[in-house]
């Protein structure tokens, strides 16, 4: 039989703690209630719009942010600015003069109006002006019409565009811009303007309050991947993917979390076909001793998600340590690390930054490769693809991806939050034709100074006993 970890409907705290660890981390993550993330929220969605929006406006030449919520949250923008609505057309508008602050407006829907307006992050409706022909105006004319934006962003994507997270660059229904084409009129129609550059920014730069909780959620993701990595879950011979999936999603079920993709556990093994070096070999595959193993993994919270990797060595019989071919391979990927580290900062594009790093590599005698499998070719092989994060996975921001060309042409805007990711490839000690597969991922946030860590990295392989 299979080891199973099952939470159970009652037990009570005490001996649950004793029989389930991990509850431990509930009973400490009970302690931060709604209000209190609500509050944080609250903080950083002020912040933002004072600290933020006002430099991705005026550098993407927009002056007004429309932004509709067509009904119970299926705008993908919606717990940037508040939450759902009950029945449709929340509606938020941003206005920038070009100088001081930007003023903001919820004209929500039933439902999402009261709370926001609690949150303190939007300006009093201001008085509804008289039209020309003294015709009574709505909210959303007057508020336009007396502005007069020469620009006007929407949450629409040209066709041509593609890359991970563009969509929530694409919340706009076609019903929702029917209604705006009708309610501002021809002359307002000509200014509009897919906002995804603006977003690109507005996603792309961080303020404190939100480094504190993508801090919170980095950390509480690593701990439950290197605890599933160990031999409090893995008994070598007996449990399986399965096994270690259901325990995470169990750890993140007991913090009341939501995840970002089930947990995606890779076997490193010789005989491996296509992903050289992946093998996927279905839920009930069981570890065994000798397996070099990854998981991929990630928690949202809060608005904010994270995209991790941990990387385990199973020990044979009688080893002490992992084979010295798998820590060479591990010695290398730390020297990449450093490489990226010492290199990368804000204020410059992806797409330089990348081109720059695929020669550092190179001087420091690894060589680069565009594909993220080994190849034939002789030396420890290096791939990086280090995409944009934070309020997704995999966020529509500045990235050092080659796999998305269109995204690397976006600045690296301060205090971005990135997955540091990469692979390395390096020579098997016992077949000629194999290389040891290492994929390391972490989230960090970079600055003028360059890469640094919102939680702690993994700085050594994990050993199962």
């Amino acid at each position: 039989m299979h080891t199973r970890t099952v939470i159970p409907g009652v037990l009570p705290l005490a001996l649950a703690l004793l029989v389930f660890p991990h509850m431990e981390v509930r009973a400490q993550a009970a302690m931060e209630t709604f209000q209190a993330q609500w509050e944080m929220s609250c903080i950083i969605r002020r912040d933002k719009f004072d600290l933020v929006l006002p430099t991705a406006m005026r550098r993407n030449g927009v002056d007004m942010w429309i932004v509709i919520d067509h009904g119970r949250g299926t705008e993908p923008l919606m717990l940037d600015f508040g939450i759902e609505s009950a029945y449709g057309q929340g509606i938020y508008v941003f206005y920038d003069s070009g100088e001081g602050r930007v003023e903001r407006y919820t004209l929500g829907g039933p439902g999402s109006s009261d709370l926001s307006a609690l949150c303190g992050a939007y300006d009093p409706l201001p008085p509804i002006m008289e039209g020309p022909d003294r015709e009574e105006l709505s909210q959303l004319q007057s508020i336009v019409f007396e502005r007069d934006p020469q620009r006007i962003a929407l949450n629409i994507v040209p066709e041509n565009i593609q890359g991970e997270g563009v969509h929530v660059a694409d919340g706009l229904s076609h019903k929702d811009y029917n209604f705006l084409a009708r309610e501002l009129g021809e002359t307002y129609v000509e200014r509009f303007v897919p906002s995804l550059d603006l977003l690109t920014d507005y996603h792309g730069e961080h303020v404190a309050s939100e480094i504190v909780e993508m801090s919170k959620i980095g950390d509480i993701t690593r701990r439950g991947l290197e605890r599933a990595l160990s031999n409090e879950v893995i008994v070598p011979g007996r449990s399986t993917y399965n096994d270690v999936a259901r325990w995470l999603e169990e750890y993140r079920e007991s913090l009341g979390l939501r995840r970002t993709w089930f947990p995606g556990l890779r076997f490193v093994e010789p005989e491996s076909s296509g992903y050289q070096g992946l093998s996927d070999q279905g839920l009930e595959r069981v570890i065994q001793r000798g397996d070099q193993i990854y998981v991929d993994w990630g928690l949202k919270r809060n608005n904010f998600a994270t995209d991790l990797k941990r990387t385990a060595y199973v020990l044979a019989e009688g080893e002490t340590a992992p084979p010295a071919d798998v820590l060479r391979a591990w010695d290398a990927a730390m020297a990449v690390r450093e490489i990226i580290r010492g290199h990368v900062r804000s204020g410059r594009t992806g797409r330089e930054q990348l081109d720059e790093l695929k020669q550092l590599v190179r001087d420091a005698g690894f060589v680069y490769t565009e594909l993220e499998q080994a190849s034939d070719v002789p030396g420890v092989e290096v791939n990086i693809g280090m995409h944009g994060m934070g309020n997704l996975a995999h966020d529509v921001t500045a990235g050092l991806f080659a796999l998305w060309p269109g995204l690397t042409a976006y600045e690296v805007r301060p205090n971005a939050f990135l997955s540091f990711e990469y692979r390395i490839f390096s020579p098997s000690d016992d077949d000629p034709d194999y290389k040891i597969h290492i994929s390391i991922e972490e989230n960090v946030m970079v600055t003028e100074r360059g890469i640094e860590w919102l939680h702690p990295p993994q700085d050594r392989i994990l050993v199962i006993r």
